[in-house]
């Protein structure tokens, strides 16, 4: 169970990793704009968790770059890159995942795209070189939406995002070791607990073999 809990986290961490490239565009001169830098990682909800529809209305939009998260108030809202909420019902509605996301840059108009069944969502990221962000949504139709979100985080180059992690090869160097560590304790284990099963496995012959070779060389010298 310990081994199977330590495999599953660097599961995790392979796929966060793998993940966080894909956030990662090219625009032009050599520049790229990193999406993780306008969205929160780890389910720690949406970045942009209350943006403003045009029409006077007391309804709202949630919106998060890069990473899903979920709103729990109704389970309407579940790994969601984009949510509706409806302050009569008081219940988020999904409109947009991340799995769906296309990026395009155009003349310096960055644009992410979002078609699933729930709806079409556009998000705009307008270049504002200011310490406040500015959000503010638009419905064309029953599910068409526009976002536009004005960042510093929207100028390509200008934001850096901190992964804290390591890369891939590292990685998969501790897989490595820890499934060897995790196979030799487990064999440490196996013979102090049923040693007459030992040989089972190669390995636990060969510490068998070894133990019996120093008892016969021991018995010679006496």
């Amino acid at each position: 169970m310990f081994h199977l809990t330590i495999y599953y986290s660097l599961y995790i961490l392979i796929q966060t990793v793998v993940s966080d490239s894909t956030c990662i565009y090219d625009v032009e001169n050599g520049l790229q704009l990193d999406i993780r830098t306008v969205g929160f990682a780890n389910e720690k909800g949406p970045k942009y968790n209350q943006i403003i529809h045009t029409n006077p209305t007391t309804n709202s939009f949630s919106w998060n770059g890069c990473f899903s998260y979920s709103k729990f108030d109704g389970d309407n809202c579940s790994n969601a890159a984009a949510c509706y909420f409806d302050s009569i019902k008081n219940i988020s509605i999904l409109i947009a995942e991340q799995d769906t996301v296309q990026f395009t840059y155009n003349q310096g108009s960055s644009i992410l795209s979002y078609e699933t069944s729930h709806g079409y969502l556009t998000v705009f990221l307008i270049c504002r070189d200011t310490d406040d962000d500015t959000t503010i949504a638009h419905q064309d139709d029953t599910n068409i939406y526009k976002f536009y979100i004005e960042s510093r985080c929207c100028c390509p180059g200008m934001c850096h995002y901190s992964t804290h992690t390591i890369s891939r090869f590292i990685i998969i160097i501790i897989i490595i070791v820890v499934f060897l560590l995790g196979y030799i304790i487990g064999g440490i284990i196996f013979l102090r607990y049923k040693p007459k099963e030992s040989n089972r496995c190669m390995c636990f012959n060969f510490m068998s073999y070894m133990q019996n070779r120093y008892i016969v060389i021991n018995d010679q010298e006496i």
